[in-house]
């Protein structure tokens, strides 16, 4: 299994069999951006993907477009771009996104998105209001969180009431690596977490490609080569139902770079956190349970 994972690994690595058109979602009144796949059976899957704070879909047009090579419609909201965006806000937008997509012919006119297949993915602040969506609908099959941090209200609080499948990739030793355990340890349906060891979190965001040439920019793209197979992988098992890929949605395969990390395992952690702590704090967590 294992030789056969690289293989796949290296496979997702590249992009997928299909173009990729890129068309402006503003003309529905939700600014933003749809990646359509050409050549593909219609209609298609389609994954809403969140930004990170004070950052848009321009920040990830290569991750996008990989995966609208692997045959998904991808639509991506280019809203809540301040800092202070409403996270509540920002789910009824990527949910007005998805709404959009739903109704339209994409692309060359050929393509539509399966109302039946739809998961939402989001980076970093995205990744939490991914979460948040999700909890709020019922048409969610799939949710991918990539290095998420958490929302107002709260996307933990609602993952308890989530029965999507979700993925949740985090960075090992990461300043969001308590929101990605919070997020883990409330959700209520099938659930693989990954930490990975050769990414970073704000590497995820593509930069400038114009200070990019001239070496004012430099996207961490160990980051990029790590976490991009392992979403198209997936979302390729869950969302588009696609067996070769299905040990991307095994919660114990062993995937290079990566840990899968288990329940038992993060509240091992905590008890070691917890020991290790001040007085003082072990007196207030035993009251609080936190």
């Amino acid at each position: 299994m294992a030789t056969k994972t690289k293989n796949l690994l290296d496979t997702l690595s590249r992009r997928g069999p299909h173009g990729v058109d890129t068309g402006d979602l503003g003309f529905t009144g939700t600014p933003g951006t749809v990646f359509v796949p050409r050549g593909v059976d219609s209609p298609a899957p389609l994954v809403a993907f969140a930004h990170d704070w004070t950052k848009g879909p321009r920040h990830y047009v290569d991750t996008l477009k990989h995966l609208a090579s692997w045959g998904f419609v991808v639509v991506a909201p280019d809203t809540d771009t301040s800092g202070r965006p409403h996270h509540q806000h920002f789910a009824d937008h990527l949910s007005a996104a998805i709404e959009d997509v739903l109704v339209a012919r994409l692309g060359r006119g050929s393509v539509r998105a399966d109302p039946r297949r739809i998961a939402v993915a989001g980076h970093g602040l995205g990744g939490g209001v991914a979460a948040l969506l999700a909890s709020q609908r019922t048409d969610i099959d799939a949710v991918a969180m990539i290095f998420p941090k958490d929302t107002v209200p709260s996307a933990a609080d609602g993952a308890v009431y989530c029965d999507s499948s979700a993925l949740i990739l985090s960075a090992s030793g990461g300043v969001q690596t308590e929101d990605a355990r919070s997020l883990h340890l409330a959700w209520r349906g099938p659930l693989v977490h990954r930490r990975l060891e050769n990414a970073i979190e704000r590497g995820f965001v593509e930069r400038n490609p114009l200070l990019d040439g001239i070496g004012l920019a430099d996207p961490d793209k160990r980051t990029h080569r790590t976490v991009r197979p392992l979403l198209a992988g997936y979302l390729l098992a869950t969302l588009a139902g696609d067996d070769t890929y299905s040990a991307f949605a095994d919660p114990e395969e062993k995937i290079k770079n990566s840990t899968a990390v288990t329940y038992e395992m993060l509240e091992a952690e905590e008890d070691d956190l917890l020991a290790d702590a001040p007085p003082l704090l072990r007196f207030v967590k035993s009251f609080t349970g936190g």
